[in-house]
């Protein structure tokens, strides 16, 4: 039975994957590459900077000064996501947020959005080795919450995201955002939403199953 979620942070709770994809796009980064991004640590997507001939420094200086001039104004939780995380608190789940991006900023897109004390646990990847599609961050938070891999439910938008928590033994969905799952995705993820509004129903079905 499932017993913890685990939530990406980045275009599965709050609606920033796409100002961060307007930022890349703005530091000269093309779409294609920047799909690559999606989930990766900023280790992994500086090797695939310079693998694809751009220096690092320069691309995130501007990409950043986009995104701090947007996110402030721009910023909004995912559709669904506090009835979710409502649902989930109300029938005794643990929740924790495991996202590649750094604690702090973590932290603030929940004050901004008055989402504070919503989660068990926030764990960042910023200082693992290996960052996602490696299932490093999702076992790690696992540990911290006290629960069973096995018994873990992820929620992401990212192909990496997905391939992380499969690798990590847990069950996987996807909510896209960027892209769309294809046969891959859709092979290894316990399925596919529109939005967060049906992942309450997806977990009773998943538990419905479970039970049979």
């Amino acid at each position: 039975m499932i017993e913890a979620v685990l939530f990406d942070m980045d275009g599965t709770l709050f609606d920033s994957e796409k100002i961060y994809a307007r930022g890349w796009i703005y530091a000269g980064v093309p779409r294609e590459l920047y799909l690559t991004f999606i989930g990766r640590n900023s280790d992994d997507i500086n090797k695939r900077l310079i693998q694809n001939g751009f220096d690092p420094v320069p691309v995130r200086k501007r990409k950043d000064a986009y995104t701090e001039e947007h996110l402030p104004r721009e910023l909004a939780l995912k559709p669904g996501a506090k009835e979710a995380l409502a649902y989930l608190k109300e029938h005794g789940y643990k929740t924790a947020i495991a996202t590649a991006s750094p604690l702090e900023r973590a932290r603030n897109f929940l004050a901004q959005t008055d989402f504070e004390g919503a989660f068990d646990t926030i764990v960042s990847g910023k200082g693992l080795k290996n960052g996602k599609p490696a299932p490093d961050i999702f076992l790690l938070t696992a540990k911290e919450l006290g629960a069973d891999p096995a018994r873990c439910l992820v929620v992401e938008d990212s192909f990496n995201g997905i391939r992380a928590g499969h690798a990590a033994g847990m069950y996987t969905v996807m909510i896209p955002d960027q892209a769309e799952p294809d046969d891959e995705i859709r092979s290894v993820a316990s399925g596919v939403l529109e939005t967060l509004c049906d992942l309450p129903a997806f977990i009773e079905s998943l538990q419905a199953d479970q039970t049979l």
